[in-house]
């Protein structure tokens, strides 16, 4: 009899032993530092083609098919770090604008910069589908007209190579709203001739030349949750421009300006 109990016991455990392995296969323990599911895009890393999260599978297939994007700009595109470099925050329109199919990886911002001394520091970024440049705001607080700017857009689009290139309008200048209005004529003109797309992401801070109320807590900049808005009428321009990477990928290099499907789009 006791050694029938110890044969039973035997079995049993054993038993148990198979259970617990089979269901422990099928967990997966998130890796260290991960963001959990839904987080905010703005606590993710800041850095460039950073993905959140672990594990392959549909996050990998994701990520191979995003839209890789560099960006170009001031202190609209730099955020309260004044610099790219420094990462995205609260107030970087890309914080909004990626993931989900949109990958940053790269590019050069800095508060008060000018289109010229964007053109002199941007230095190449690899295998870039979409450049989003917003520009011109510094070069209207210095008194600089376009004519003498529009090579610097030519020469930041030539060192980024990217396959396509979106030049995004400037916000509204209190300072000056007059003279950034010529500039800005000026810009979607060459912009729409090089056929690049065009596009005006501030339709919602506009009240004629100037800021609308509480858009902008300065006259020069939006609030936080213009920066929110900003990116994501930015967001679905760079998916409208070619969809996936693999359009993309197949329309080739936009930097001489005869990629297909460019617009003019207001938002």
């Amino acid at each position: 009899m006791d050694r029938a109990k110890t044969a039973r016991a035997a079995l049993v455990g054993a038993a148990l032993a198979l259970l617990v392995t089979g269901c422990s296969a099928g967990v997966t323990t998130a890796s260290p530092g991960s963001a959990p599911t839904g987080a905010p895009q703005a606590a993710a890393s800041a850095s460039p083609g950073d993905v959140t999260g672990g594990g392959a599978g549909e996050d990998d297939l994701r990520r191979e098919d995003a839209v890789r994007v560099a960006i170009v700009g001031d202190s609209l595109t730099a955020g309260g770090g004044r610099l790219l470099s420094d990462g995205l925050d609260a107030n970087t329109w890309m914080t909004y604008a990626r993931g989900d199919g949109v990958e940053w990886v790269g590019g050069w911002a800095k508060g008060g910069s000018t289109i010229q001394e964007q053109a002199a520091a941007v230095t190449p970024v690899a295998d870039v589908d979409v450049l989003v440049l917003m520009s011109g705001t510094n070069d209207v607080r210095k008194g600089i007209g376009f004519a003498a700017s529009a090579a610097s857009y030519d020469a930041v689009v030539a060192t980024v190579a990217p396959r396509h290139v979106v030049v995004a309008a400037i916000p509204p200048y209190d300072r000056a709203p007059a003279a950034a209005a010529v500039y800005q004529r000026a810009l979607e003109r060459y912009v729409l001739d090089r056929g690049w797309t065009w596009t005006d992401p501030w339709g919602f801070a506009r009240d004629g030349l100037v800021f609308a109320a509480g858009t902008s807590p300065d006259g020069i900049h939006p609030t936080t949750v213009g920066y929110q808005r900003v990116g994501e009428s930015l967001r679905e321009t760079i998916l409208e421009v070619g969809g996936t990477r693999g359009d993309l990928l197949q329309a080739g290099p936009a930097a001489d300006g005869t990629a297909e499907g460019d617009r003019s789009r207001t938002s």
